[in-house]
């Protein structure tokens, strides 16, 4: 350990100072206070003292080592500890005087040896289950007390040993007994060893070389197998089985045959090692193998004793080879030396028989050659005793037999039959020695009878076959058959057919197959006949060939759920097709012969038509497609049919309805739609005008343009539908309706009534369906209506009573409108300048359905202002009141806006004539502005313009100023949209007297805004 530095010997003497001047004593202080040194070396200690009054101090240091004295200050000193040899030298002292004051101070002194060596003893392989004494060995350490010692097996730690006080340096060991298992095999064992000086010095640690530790286990001896005889030369194969083995790895296996080593080869498979071993011994005799597992210290071996022999194979003759049908055969049986010699020879058949027997070395056995011995098998078979097994060798030979050939039925069919479409060969066996050569033909032509060929019914007939050798020739005849799946064609089953509706007929089809197909037939989409009567089920479904053609949309009114008028002609024909159509009525069927045989006809049993019964009469239901299925075991042909029932037309009330309603003005059209099959051509005409006939009945000709619906149309009509198989004919009655027209209004006894007196106002017009009437007139407490409400009534007419009578008369075609004015003496002027008004304007109908207007407010005086325009209303209300002539009606006002003439009943008017009607039912807004009404000013924003404004100047409208939040109309004429309000009553005044000046003519012109589209 070094000396300290400058800043280390500084402050003890610094701190002995500040307290010695805080005590007023003289202090001495020893640094450190434990001096750490290793054995032998070097240590300096610093003494240090306080303040002394004239610096008349000294300072030394008490040792039994070695010491020098090292750099100093003021107030400290330094002495090196030399050679530190002794393991406990004691304290040293720090001593210091101040006059004749002394101060002591003590420090002491550890001497520590680091461990020379840290070392861990061996461990051999252990097997498993076994145990063994973990040792490590601490070499040459002080101080022992400091010093801890820790085992570990991988990261556990096994043991930790620490240690008493002993003089000197020490050498330690520490142990454990590890039992070990399979999972310690790879384990590292490790040695810790740490001197620890804390506080007052360092931490030393060393550790020991890891110790591997190897484990291993062979419980059982191998597992040796090998087969107990083995022939000289011969190879085998030996397996040599361990299980339990661990590490499986590590196992090595070795083999030897008599102490001679083999060629091992090993595989591992989890804990089970197997070597395998090939044995090839070449001399005979008893043998021992042996196999030996060996890991670590332990070895394990397994024997087997093998017996070696010599066996040479038997050998067999025939003789002659070949021989002659009834000549003598020699069969001789023999056999070489065997080791050991003990070899038995047997002579057998092909099926085991034993023929002959004895010993080694030959057996003979003699036979008369017949034909059916040619290929006869014999063996030759000798036996071999080995230990406690017997081995047996065979020799086989074949004996032949020469003869001439021949054909069997087995090997040549002479019946064989083909289906179309395979491939095959005609191919004949023969047998013969030697053996024969077989040619086929047909009419002295020769055909392949090697690879197979496509089947064709070309290919059917009768062939010769002949097999030929040395010895002669043999013949064979053989006839093939051609087998094939049904077809239908056109002449035995035509696609298309055309009955006749009350005819008898029969669907039949006829197919052409082998075997002879059975023919079925079906409505397409139905279910199956049983037995021949297929084809003929009725489906219910839609009626082919009894379509409607023509149409009946008439394009007028709806009457009673049927439309009239506007005929469609034409339409798809079905079944009505004679396009390529057949006429069934016996068709004669042939048959197709093939090698000599009728198929498809009667000799295989002929057809089985399916169809309509033979002698069914025809309905239109019969109609239709229908899927003809011909079947025989080969496959199955399909044929669609298309039959068409023809039928004389019909005229019923769904196509032709017998009564119908046309509506004036409409396209004249008289649709009539007959059934029929052809499609039927129908004609129109009215009866007595035979020059307006129609022709309905051509779907093909493009629409002709007819004339309007006129009353003259109006009568009873007779179509007549034609086709091939007769007519019908159907009588149709038209009725023409039409709008209302020539609307008459009278006054009865006259329109200038007397007040107090009475009249009638009549309303006439005419129209189909008859027209009902509504009024629009003056309304008073007076009125009686009609109970057809065609004509009113009035008793003690007042002066309410005087007006525009209107009279509508409307229907579902449409309405018309007519008025008359209704004079009662005692009237002011404005009522007749508005009833001249109103008749000054051609063709302006009055406004419909007018009720009673109930009284306004009271308005402030003068004559009642025009409202020609109100808000949001789809057509301006018309102005009442006034000296100008106003139009009391617009047309097509879609509600009314009465104009009212006299004393009305409403309360609170002050003067004038005109009555306020403030609020109209079935308005959508109330009609402003009428009699002078100081509310007119505040009304919500129009959506259509201020009218009467284009003559006036602005400052022609009077009290604009004096209402409140009320702007005036600006003279710029109609305003679109105006969100502006209406001025005051008392501003109209100047518009009425323009309108009086200008007329009526004029008043529509001034710029009231008409709807698009309006008439």
């Amino acid at each position: 350990m070094g000396p300290p530095g400058p800043a280390t010997r500084l402050l003890p003497p610094l701190v002995l100072a500040l307290a010695g001047v805080a005590r007023g004593t003289f202090t001495v202080v020893a640094w450190p206070r434990v001096a750490v040194v290793a054995f032998g070396g070097s240590v300096t200690v610093n003494c240090s003292r306080s303040a002394c009054p004239g610096d008349n101090a000294t300072l030394g240091l008490d040792t039994a080592l070695p010491a020098t004295p090292g750099p100093g200050g003021l107030r400290w000193q330094s002495f090196r500890l030399h050679n530190v040899s002794r393991w406990s030298p004691g304290p040293v002292t720090c001593s210091g005087r101040c006059g004749d004051t002394e101060a002591n101070a003590s420090a002491g002194v550890l001497v520590y040896q680091l461990p020379e060596r840290v070392e861990l003893e061996p461990v051999p392989a252990v097997a498993v289950g076994d145990s063994r004494n973990l040792t490590c060995h601490v070499r040459e350490v002080a101080p022992l007390r400091n010093l801890t010692v820790t085992l570990r097996r991988g990261a556990e730690t096994l043991r930790t040993e620490s240690f008493g006080d002993a003089e000197g340096s020490a050498s330690v060991a520490v142990s454990h007994v590890l039992t070990v298992t399979r999972g310690d095999h790879g384990q590292d064992v490790t040695c810790h060893a740490e001197l620890s000086l804390r506080p007052h010095g360092p931490l030393f640690a060393r550790a020991a070389v890891p110790v591997t530790l190897s484990v291993f286990a062979l419980p059982d001896p191998p597992q040796l197998q090998a087969p107990a005889i083995l022939e000289a030369g011969a190879v085998a194969n030996a397996s040599c089985r361990i299980t339990g083995a661990f590490p499986a790895g590590d196992i090595r296996v070795t083999a030897a045959l008599d102490q001679e080593p083999l060629n091992v080869t090993a595989a591992v498979a989890g804990d089970t090692v197997t070597a395998s071993t090939a044995l090839s011994p070449r001399s005979p005799g008893p043998r021992e193998l042996s196999c030996t597992a060996a890991v670590a210290t332990v070895a394990r071996t397994a024997r087997r004793q093998l017996h070696v022999y010599r066996f040479p194979a038997p050998a067999l003759e025939l003789s002659p080879a070949p021989a002659a049908a009834g000549s003598e055969v020699t069969v001789t049986c023999h056999a070489g030396n065997t080791e050991p010699p003990a070899a038995r020879l047997q002579l057998r058949d092909a099926d085991g028989g034993v023929l002959a027997e004895g010993p080694q070395p030959r057996l003979q056995l003699r036979l008369l050659a017949r034909r059916h011995d040619d290929g006869r098998e014999f063996r030759c078979r000798a036996s071999l005793a080995v230990g406690d097994s017997v081995v047996t060798k065979d020799a086989d030979a074949r004996l032949a037999v020469l003869y001439l050939p021949e054909i069997p039925a087995s090997g040549c069919p002479g019946n064989r039959t083909w289906v179309r479409g395979a491939r095959e060969a005609l191919s004949c066996r023969a047998t013969g020695n030697p053996a024969p050569t077989v040619v086929c033909g047909r009419d002295g032509v020769a055909v392949a009878t090697g690879e197979p060929e496509p089947v064709t019914r070309s290919r059917a007939g009768t062939y010769v076959c002949n097999a030929t050798n040395a010895l002669g020739t043999r013949s064979r005849r053989v006839t093939v058959r051609v087998e094939y799946e049904p077809t239908m064609s056109e002449s035995g089953c035509p696609a298309r057919r055309v009955w006749v509706e009350g005819q008898r007929r029969e669907l039949e089809c006829r197919a052409d197959g082998d075997p002879p197909p059975s023919t079925r037939c079906a409505r397409d989409g139905g279910t199956r006949d049983g037995g021949t009567r297929d084809g003929g089920t009725r489906d219910g479904g839609t009626q082919h060939g009894g379509t409607q053609h023509g149409g009946t949309r008439d394009g007028g009114t709806r009457d009673g759920g049927t439309q009239h008028g506007g005929t469609q002609h034409g339409g798809t024909q079905h079944g009505g097709t004679r396009d390529g159509g057949t006429r069934d009525g016996g068709t004669q069927h042939g048959g197709t012969q093939h090698g000599g045989t009728q198929h498809g006809g009667t000799q295989h049993g002929g057809s089985q038509h399916g169809g309509v019964a033979r002698g069914r009469v025809v309905t239109r239901a019969d109609g239709g497609r229908y899927v003809c299925r011909a079947t025989n075991r080969h496959g199955v042909a399909v044929r669609s049919v298309l039959v068409t029932v023809e039928y004389q037309p019909s005229l019923g009330e769904r196509g032709c309805p017998e009564r119908r309603r046309w509506l004036e003005g409409t396209p004249a059209e008289l649709g009539c739609a007959a059934t029929g099959n052809p499609p039927p051509r129908v004609t129109c005409a009215k009866l007595g005008d035979p020059a307006n006939a129609t022709e309905l009945g051509d779907s093909q000709e493009p629409p002709r343009a007819t004339a309007n619906v006129t009353h003259a149309h109006a009568g009873t009509y007779q179509c007549r539908a034609t086709n091939a198989h007769g007519s019908a004919v159907r009588n149709v009655s038209v009725a023409v309706e039409y709008g209302p027209a020539g609307v008459t209004v009278r006054v009865l006894p006259s329109a200038n009534v007397t007040r107090g007196g009475g009249f009638t106002v009549d309303c006439g017009a005419e129209g189909v369906p008859a027209p009902t009437y509504t009024w629009a007139l003056p309304p008073a407490p007076n009125l009686r209506w009609a109970a057809d409400n065609r004509s009113v009534t009035v008793t003690g007419a007042t002066t309410a009573n005087r007006g525009l009578y209107t009279c509508t008369a409307s229907n579902r075609h449409g309405r018309r409108a007519g008025s008359v004015v209704v004079r009662v003496d005692g009237g002011g002027s404005g009522e007749a300048a508005a009833a001249a008004g109103s008749a000054a304007l051609p063709g302006i109908g009055p406004c419909p359905v007018l009720a009673a207007c109930p009284a306004g407010p009271a308005r402030a005086g003068g004559p009642a202002p025009v409202s020609a325009a109100l808000p949001r209303y789809r057509r301006p209300c018309p102005g009442v009141g006034g000296p100008a002539p106003v139009p009391a009606a617009l047309p097509r006002c879609r509600r009314p806006c009465p104009g009212v003439g006299g004393p009305a009943p409403g309360p609170g008017r002050v003067s004038g004539p005109a009555p306020v009607s403030a609020a109209l039912p079935r308005y959508r807004r109330p009609c402003p502005g009428i009699g002078g009404l100081p509310g007119a000013a505040a009304l919500p924003p129009y959506r259509r313009p201020c009218p009467g404004c284009r003559p006036l100047p602005v400052s022609a409208l009077p009290r604009v100023g004096a209402l409140p939040r009320v702007r005036p109309c600006p003279c710029r004429g109609a305003l679109p949209r105006c969100q502006r309000r209406l001025p005051p009553a008392e501003s109209w005044l100047v518009l009425l007297a323009a309108l009086g000046a200008l007329g009526a003519v004029t008043a529509l012109g001034l710029g009231w805004p008409w709807p698009a589209g309006s008439t």
